[in-house]
């Protein structure tokens, strides 16, 4: 072989072996760069805290959350199929069901930093997966998944210094981690109970104004069996949650009890704005307290507080057990989560015995039609937030997806009322799929109400006639 043949040959030789090199450090870069994920926070747990006994931190949990974000992402921008395991959609999906509810991100934010809050981020989640669904273009998406994470890595700061996981010591004193955390506790039981305790008041005080007292063990029953219920609710969910890396079965319960709700709630209602006069209601004392019928409306009066309780209670026992499994960690844990446990049911109890005190004062005829007022603000209310936790947080606007999905995002020019606590307590939620069904059910609510006003002085006029004759 001559001597330019073999210099030849030698620089063939190192060009290939410089260009292999060349592709599989580029390889390995990409390889790195594209970080573990995980589906669920259950498997990312199982790998990293076998045991159960490391910390992991909220910007752990974010850190997780955007890498499957971002396999989102590659996903999508790489051509795969919307649908399956390996379909771009699930890690958008999986993000919200299975990690930021899971995980206890979502209840801890509610108790420690504001319930407002955690609708904000819904809100987002809600919005991120409805720009992927309508397959915009990938600096849209991009843009919905960054926001998503900077709201998330905002509220993991607060979470990760308030416990002092960013430098190994919390950033207040063990007694104000202690009464952050009652605050929370307390917050949680009055918020969610305030609702509940509101019908139950109301319907023990209508039975107790209109000498119907023994009507209330009906109430008292429907509520001491929704407690029952819850606990055995909140056992199931929980293991089932645990089981399946997923909490979305907790707020479909939620959401079918809300909906079931609202049309006990319109039932009740429409009976006391009827017996608004004081005639009417001696003369349905006197005529129809024995019938089997007005029977069913007392036990539809305990149905009532059954499904107010109930909807609640699975939910309170669930946000607290997140609370005790933290309580190992703090000074005087136990001390504040029970009593944040319990001074919060003092002040729901506070309230449940002012309804009764000054329900029972106050004249007959404005009191029917407060109470009744009140249950169709609370058969609203309940109407928003059902359907908030079946479509949104059950997931079921994705799984419809189309139309529903795009009703379901939030409203641009009435994305303020996410922040407002008042307006998500009453259930009010700027997405139209909430807001609609509650505007209808508002001028029905309205347009019964006049009806009834107008039709009692007709009828009283008919009486009186008749009893002249």
């Amino acid at each position: 072989m001559s001597k330019r043949k073999a210099v030849s040959c030698l620089i063939l030789m190192m060009i290939v072996f410089i260009g292999s090199f060349s592709v599989s450090v580029f390889a390995a870069d990409e390889g790195s760069a594209q970080a573990e994920y995980y589906m669920s926070y259950k498997k990312f747990k199982a790998a990293v805290d076998p045991d159960g006994t490391k910390t992991i931190t909220y910007n752990e949990i974010t850190d997780q959350i955007s890498n499957l974000l971002e396999e989102g992402m590659r996903r999508y921008t790489g051509g795969a199929q919307k649908d399956g395991e390996d379909g771009y959609y699930k890690p958008f999906s999986n993000a919200y069901g299975f990690w930021y509810e899971t995980s206890g991100f979502e209840k801890t934010v509610m108790g420690y930093i504001s319930g407002s809050r955690v609708t904000e981020v819904e809100l987002q989640f809600s919005t991120m997966r409805k720009s992927v669904s309508n397959k915009e273009n990938a600096e849209v998406v991009r843009g919905e998944v960054d926001t998503l994470v900077s709201m998330l890595r905002e509220d993991a700061n607060k979470l990760d210094e308030l416990f002092g996981y960013n430098s190994g010591s919390s950033d207040v004193s063990g007694a104000g981690l202690a009464w952050a955390t009652f605050t929370a506790v307390f917050s949680i039981i009055v918020r969610e109970g305030l609702e509940a305790i509101l019908i139950v008041g109301a319907m023990a005080a209508y039975l107790i104004k209109t000498k119907n007292k023994r009507g209330t063990l009906y109430v008292y029953i429907g509520a001491l069996a929704a407690i029952a219920a819850s606990v055995i609710m909140a056992i199931i969910l929980y293991s089932f949650a645990s089981s399946a890396g997923n909490s979305i079965p907790q707020e479909i319960v939620e959401g079918v009890t809300a909906l079931l709700a609202v049309a006990v709630l319109i039932y009740v209602s429409n009976w006391m704005i009827s017996k608004a006069e004081s005639d009417n209601w001696t003369k349905y004392l006197s005529d129809k307290v024995s019938d089997s019928a007005d029977k069913g409306k007392v036990l539809a009066l305990g149905f009532t507080s059954f499904l107010a309780v109930f909807r609640e209670g699975a939910e309170v026992i669930l946000f607290c057990q997140q609370y005790f499994t933290r309580a190992d960690s703090m000074e005087n844990g136990y001390l504040a989560v029970f009593g944040g446990i319990f001074a919060g049911l003092a002040a729901v109890a506070l309230v449940f015995v002012l309804m009764r005190v000054f329900g029972i004062k106050i004249p007959l005829k404005p009191f029917f039609m407060a109470t009744s007022i009140l249950m169709d603000i609370m058969s609203i209310a309940f109407l928003g937030s059902g359907i908030w936790e079946l479509f949104l947080d059950g997931g079921l606007a994705d799984s419809i997806g189309g139309w529903v999905q795009q009703i379901s995002a939030t409203i641009p020019w009435l994305s303020w009322m996410s922040g407002n606590e008042i307006l998500a307590f009453f259930g009010i939620y700027p997405t139209w799929i909430t807001l609609i069904p509650q505007l209808i059910l508002l001028v029905i609510t309205v347009v019964t109400f006049i009806i009834a006003l107008k039709k009692k002085p007709a009828e009283n006029k008919a009486g009186e006639a008749e009893a002249k004759q």
